[in-house]
């Protein structure tokens, strides 16, 4: 019984420390006769593990992308149409860890686990894991980056040098190459509000993951929260009790009230920037005592003049002797 058993444990830990990665299966630098880079186990049925980091591309629930616990190049594999043949898989979320069953796909370049024609298999071990880090990325490396495929990177400091065209891409310029930007997680005419790019329009950073088509790697935003993504390192390095709460309605018409709730006299600064990080309206610069605030934004700038629908960003800043606290929050305003 004790070497059956011993065999047992002596197979299993063969079959985990063998078992396929999604860096096994994205990991290419052969070329293929059309100048893709096609997976080396194109067209073989593997089993690989994965963090979901994306659901409802092209508004399906069952298309969706898994990336590695660590993240990094080549660590992401796009799952097309898991439901498909096998319609008892369970429906994924973002964080969820799973397991996948299938075969090795290439849809003109793009490598993907692939339910339209063969069956896949997809089973839940736990939720709630956290999303692997996001790459800072030039346009000149993503060009021709195949070892970002499926990825979550992000691009700063974009200016759109041609807008959105019938099929839904844009191109920007980040100052080492063109880059282009799709909409296929979330068609952008379905965007609350609608999202537009024009000529010259200037983007901080947009973040998205990687599709590829012969050759051709796009970033696809998942939503709003993509566009201008806002990153706080110091947040959390004061009492959280001393914070700017938020902003209620949202979305708003005609006006929205940010709560402030110090612990402490602080200084505080609260400012509202458009989509295009320029700074419209200055709505606390002082000193305040420890309390409750409520601060109402009427959609007027500066100058008071009224400001057009779409997103807008709440700035706070708050020093005092506990440390320095920032926070942005998103608000929209409809008309």
């Amino acid at each position: 019984m004790k070497k059956i058993f011993g065999i047992l444990v002596f197979v299993l830990v063969i079959s985990i420390a063998f078992a396929t990665t999604i860096y096994d299966i994205q990991y290419t630098t052969e070329a293929g006769p059309d100048g893709t880079y096609p997976s080396l186990y194109l067209g073989q049925e593997v089993t690989t593990t994965g963090i979901v980091t994306v659901t409802g591309i092209s508004s399906y629930e069952d298309n969706f992308i898994i990336s590695m616990p660590d993240g990094g190049e080549w660590s992401a594999l796009y799952v097309y149409m898991a439901n498909t043949i096998n319609t008892t898989n369970p429906v994924v979320s973002v964080g969820d860890e799973v397991e996948i069953t299938g075969y090795i796909d290439e849809y003109n370049g793009y490598t993907e686990v692939s339910g339209y024609d063969y069956e896949v298999t997809v089973s839940i071990s736990s939720s709630g894991n956290p999303v692997p880090s996001i790459i800072d990325v030039t346009a000149d490396v993503l060009t021709t980056g195949e070892q970002y495929e499926s990825v979550l990177v992000r691009v700063n400091d974009i200016t759109c040098i041609q807008g959105i065209d019938d099929y839904g891409t844009w191109l920007g310029n980040d100052g080492t190459q063109i880059c282009a930007f799709d909409d296929s997680y979330l068609y952008w005419d379905n965007w609350v509000p609608e999202f537009t790019a024009e000529v010259g329009d200037t983007f901080e950073a947009i973040q998205g993951f990687v599709t590829c088509y012969f050759d051709d790697y796009r970033v696809n935003p998942r939503g709003w929260d993509d566009i201008n993504p806002v990153v706080s390192t110091n947040e959390n390095t004061v009492d959280i009790t001393s914070e700017f709460v938020g902003c209620d309605p949202n979305p708003f018409n005609p006006q929205t009230t940010a709560y402030l709730n110090l612990k402490s006299d602080s200084r505080v600064t609260l400012c509202v920037y458009n989509i295009k990080g320029e700074k419209i309206r200055t709505l606390v610069n002082e000193n305040l005592s420890a309390g409750e605030y409520h601060v109402v934004w009427n959609g007027t700038d500066d100058n008071n003049s009224q400001v057009s629908s779409g997103i807008y960003f709440f700035e706070s800043g708050i020093e005092n002797s506990g440390g320095d606290y920032t926070s942005i929050k998103k608000v929209i305003l409809l008309k």
